[in-house]
């Protein structure tokens, strides 16, 4: 999309075209000739008004593909034709003839606000002509919120759920579909799924990789079951996280770095770099990326003595080389790597003074992750041809506070007896028993863990009339780790060298997935169009799991070993239609499913009725409207939805708190409706407003004596808030006097979010106190100047200073609350060379 980078306002030849579409197209002013034969061939060709504003194409017979005849309209009209993916064009001003050595880009047009080109569909469509509910975001909206991290995307996406549940936990979710087990949300980097380990808790969604967002040339974030063409873990949306490419013909470097401080907190600072190089021009090329990031801490342990504890740390790199085989063929060969460190939690204690723990033990988190892909993508007889392999490996070890659990069991005659390997326990035995376990806390849990992912995908398409994608799709993920309690020395928070372990176990497990599928749609008129998919899954999944060292205080109090297989097959599909009754309206309506397989709980000691936990499933009903007249100088979409989610996968933990795991608790019904609207207002603004109305809702009581998940019919589901929603002002203008001098330019926004309040438990919950969390608006600001290849900035985040709850809960038997980040005021410097 560098292509796209300077804004101008954009048509799509598709629709009710101004002609009708004959064999022979009759001279015509050029825009209605683009229409028609992007309606005739089934084509998207995007073009800029201006650019064709004024000409005329002669005569032109419609024989040969759509690039054919385009380029016979465009013959000695000084305009040139670019395709940007295997049913999409592009019309484009030629460039100037330049001087030697002269390496300076001819300037391109590009899409207006509300326009984007996305790739929802596995095909490159404008977004206001892409039928489903979806936010698309350019890189520089990220940069502008200094959103770098999945929870800054979160901010700029409303609809998407970022929940940060403990160090380096990161749950991911969308309408309401918030639940453990499987991600319900599959995040993309590239054209490549990751996940993160099923752990102790088998609970892949728990923990997602959370790469630098830097060099991003769009996210998009699909709302609603995706399973047709995304997979597993897509039950409620997808998220897509897609980084530039190399550049075959433009030589690039660019700086960025930035400098913050937070009230309260420690500074922190950040420097990325790019480069691109076309090894071979107009064939070969190389781009790298690098980046060190550090975010200052702004929790204190007063007990400890300690400030800031919970700095950040991310640093790592990309490299991309892409290779132009052919005009219809290209290689993209990538491969990413990251290294983080977070010092300790951002939780704090529930009723303690906001970033203040009462805690006494450092949770910190390390994580490792590097992934490879190379993608092909041509053209065989007029069939679209796309293939993906990768293989991605994640390396996080986690740790959290145990100290509250192990201490729920003073006094505990069942483990007092099993220590002492007697029926009951004396009273001096007991107290012999409370001496040792007071010994041995405060505690954590360690927990180092490991996933790797290997996948494999091919698809097929074509273009027409009947616009159709078939594909095969094969992955493997393998995770396994260790899970130790360790003993935490009082005054320093910090496990002592040499320390050993109260407890430890391991556990592995194997997720084998096999698809088919295949997604059509067919233009019955020139302005309707029906369409569908369907997926075939086959899923195999092997968990292990061994006590080799019983923990004393919480049971099971011997070792003990699990092997257990699960496998799941079935169908999931969608069905749509699309009408487009007048130029820039689209109107649709979705059924669609989605699919979670279940596993294995790795918790020892648990019930055999528990031990499996089974499939769980969504349905969908959407209807939605995209409207975004032909000046494009505003656009509205509005998304209506009804889903009831059966059958659903949901977090439960023992008595005390100490052990989670996944059981079924029923059903619930998901009522919502989502709004974007942006466009130009008086003096140069630009405003950009999103919206989000969830309704989830429990169909029947869920009240049991065996797991902690007791809500009743009716009652909300935790953690999701019923309202979301964001405001963004920016405007650009030209600055010149005689103290700046010419060629300066200004660019200034405000943001606003809210997040809606929700709770952290259902209100009949025996083991978990229901906490409220959400329930606060922010308010960011930035300014910059701009002149030549020149970007200084400066931005405040909380300006207000708020101290919002971003999340509360409980683990480890303590309730644990993560505010806002304080008001943070930063400074940023980028130059970009061409």
């Amino acid at each position: 999309m560098a292509v796209m980078a300077l804004a101008g306002t954009p048509a799509l030849a598709q629709g009710r075209p101004a002609l009708p579409p004959p064999q022979r197209l009759p001279p015509a002013p050029l825009a209605d000739a683009l229409r028609a034969v992007g309606l005739a061939t089934g084509t998207t060709i995007v073009f800029a008004p201006q650019t064709v504003a004024g000409r005329r194409a002669g005569a032109v017979t419609l024989s040969g593909d759509a690039a054919t005849i385009v380029r016979r309209l465009l013959a000695g009209s000084g305009l040139m034709l670019r395709r940007n993916g295997p049913r999409s064009l592009l019309v484009l001003p030629a460039p100037a003839a330049s001087s030697p050595g002269d390496g300076a880009p001819a300037p391109l047009p590009a899409l207006a606000m509300g326009d984007i080109m996305v790739t929802a569909l596995r095909r490159p469509t404008l977004l206001a002509d892409t039928p489903i509910s979806m936010v698309a975001l350019r890189g520089e909206d990220l940069g502008h919120d200094q959103a770098t991290s999945l929870a800054g995307l979160a901010r700029l996406a409303p609809s998407l759920v970022v929940t940060s549940s403990g160090t380096g936990f990161n749950r991911l979710s969308l309408r309401g579909a918030y639940a453990a087990g499987e991600a319900t949300v599959a995040l993309y980097y590239g054209n490549v799924p990751v996940a993160g380990p099923g752990g102790s808790t088998s609970d892949p969604g728990m923990m997602t990789p959370d790469l630098v967002l830097a060099d991003v040339e769009r996210v998009e974030v699909l709302r609603g079951p995706q399973g047709t063409l995304y997979g597993t873990s897509s039950l409620a949306g997808t998220v897509r996280v897609l980084f530039r490419g190399a550049q075959l013909d433009q030589r690039t470097l660019a700086l960025e770095s930035g400098a913050t401080l937070t009230h309260g907190g420690a500074p922190g600072a950040s420097v990325t770099a790019t480069v691109n190089l076309p090894l071979v021009p107009g064939r070969l090329a190389l781009r790298a990326v690098g980046w060190r990031e550090y975010q200052g801490g702004v929790v204190d342990f007063p007990r400890l003595g300690l400030v800031n504890t919970d700095d950040q740390l991310r640093e790592g790199g990309r490299l991309a080389l892409r290779w132009q085989i052919a005009p219809d063929w290209r290689a993209d060969l990538a491969g990413v790597w990251q290294r983080s460190r977070i010092g300790n939690t951002h939780s704090t204690t529930a009723g303690a003074v906001p970033n203040q723990s009462q805690g006494q033990v450092i949770v910190p988190f390390y994580d490792t992750f590097a992934m490879g892909s190379l993608d092909l993508h041509g053209a065989i007889g007029g069939v679209g041809v796309d293939a993906t392999v990768a293989r991605s490996w994640w390396r996080p070890h986690r740790f959290w506070d145990f100290t509250q659990s192990q201490l729920n069991h003073l006094n505990d005659g069942v483990a007092c007896a099993a220590w002492v390997n007697a029926g009951a326990c004396t009273t001096t035995q007991m107290a012999g028993f409370n001496r040792y376990l007071l010994a041995s806390s405060p505690s954590l849990v360690a927990q180092p863990l490991a996933v790797d992912i290997a996948s494999a995908e091919l698809r097929l398409s074509g273009e027409g009339r009947l616009t159709w994608t078939a594909g095969v799709f094969a992955s493997r993920r393998t995770d396994d780790g260790q899970s130790s309690s360790l003993p935490v020395s009082a005054a320093t928070g910090l496990v002592l060298p040499g320390t050993v372990a109260v407890s430890h176990r391991s556990f592995a497990s194997a997720l084998s997935e096999y698809a088919l599928f295949g997604d059509g749609s067919w233009r019955v008129l020139p302005w309707l169009t029906v369409s569908s998919g369907l997926r075939y899954f086959h899923y195999v999944r092997d968990t292990q799991g061994v006590v080799s060292l019983a923990n004393p205080f919480i049971g099971p109090f011997g070792p003990s070993a699990l092997s257990m297989a699960y496998r799941a097959h079935g169908l999931v599909g969608r069905a749509r239609i699309e009408a487009r009754p007048m130029a820039g309206l689209l109107i649709y309506g979705q059924v669609s499913n989605g699919f979670r397989p279940g596993g294995i709980n790795v918790v020892p000691g648990l019930p055999e009725n528990l031990a499996t936990y089974h499939d769980d499933r969504l349905e969908s009903l959407e209807i939605g409207t995209r409207l975004a007249p032909a000046h494009r100088a505003w656009h509205f979409d509005l998304t209506g939805f009804r889903q009831r989610w059966s059958n659903m996968q949901y977090a439960a933990a023992s008595s005390d708190g100490s052990y989670a795991f996944i059981t079924n608790i029923g059903a619930a019904r998901i009522n919502g409706v989502e709004l974007a609207a942006g466009g130009a207002l008086a003096g140069g603004w630009r405003a950009k407003v999103q919206g989000t109305f969830t309704d989830a809702r429990l169909v029947y009581d869920q009240v049991s004596g065996t797991v902690t998940t007791d809500g009743r019919a009716g009652e909300r589901l935790p953690y999701v808030a019923p309202w979301a929603a964001s405001v963004e002002l920016r405007r650009q203008w030209a600055l010149g006097n005689a103290w700046l001098g010419g060629g300066w330019a200004g660019d200034a926004g405000l943001f606003v979010h809210y997040a809606g309040q929700a709770y952290s438990a259902f209100r009949a919950s025996t083991a978990f106190n229901r906490l409220a969390l959400g329930g606060f608006a922010t308010l960011d600001a930035d300014f910059a100047l701009l002149r030549g290849p020149w970007r200084a900035g400066l931005f405040v985040q909380n300006l207000a200073d708020g101290r919002g709850r971003v999340w509360a809960g409980t683990i480890g038997g303590t309730d644990l609350v993560t505010y806002q980040r304080p008001r943070t005021i930063g400074l940023t410097l980028r130059s970009e060379f061409h």
